[in-house]
């Protein structure tokens, strides 16, 4: 098994009591960085893995493959960590390490845990309220839209494939002993706590 670990934007205040077992009961933890290496420090013993920042596509590719195949060697024989500061699931080196294991090492079971990614970080730390819709990009092209409070799922749905998002997933309550997760065909009404994210096909 290999557990995505968010570490949260650097506070060690600010991991989560999940995150935190998770690093302690990994039997090898994995790392991008010194930041990163402090932090899953604090309860375990990590593993730097070297992830250049260089442009070349297909020299990033082996890189993945290359500490992906480290990675797997371990999680084929119990619970491996990989921490990532901020959100393991959200412009994150895990990302492409997940994507790669999936592929060369489908039976492996992969896990993630969320924690505090940039967006709250930074309305906490600007002093901010973010009331309103706003879009967060890395300069990439849009692949998702995220709605909150979608108490109208299917309504929804049918407004985003007019703008060319093809896939939807539903989440209601999500974490809570109530969580609901739909895909594709979306039901007509939803709860308050409900959220929906559409995605374009690559």
């Amino acid at each position: 098994m290999l557990i995505g670990i968010s570490l949260g934007p650097g506070d060690p205040e600010l991991l989560t009591f999940k995150a935190a077992a998770a690093l302690k009961s990994c039997k090898q933890v994995f790392v991008p960085g010194e930041l990163a290496a402090e932090l899953a420090g604090l309860y375990s013993t990590p593993q730097i893995l070297d992830f250049p920042m260089i442009q070349d596509k297909r020299e990033l590719e082996r890189i993945w493959r290359e500490n992906a195949g480290i990675i797997a060697q371990e999680a084929c024989f119990g619970p491996v960590g990989f921490a990532c500061i901020g959100d393991v699931n959200t412009f994150s080196t895990f990302s492409h390490l997940k994507r790669v294991i999936e592929e060369i090492h489908p039976e492996i079971e992969i896990q993630t845990i969320p924690g505090v990614g940039v967006v709250p970080a930074l309305a906490s730390r600007f002093s901010v309220l973010l009331e309103r819709s706003f879009l967060v990009s890395d300069g990439s092209p849009v692949q998702s839209v995220i709605r909150i409070k979608a108490t109208r799922p299917r309504e929804l749905a049918e407004e985003l494939r007019g703008e060319g998002y093809e896939d939807f997933i539903l989440g209601s309550r999500l974490f809570t002993p109530e969580e609901r997760i739909v895909r594709g065909e979306m039901p007509e009404r939803s709860e308050y706590f409900s959220v929906l994210l559409a995605q374009r096909r690559l």
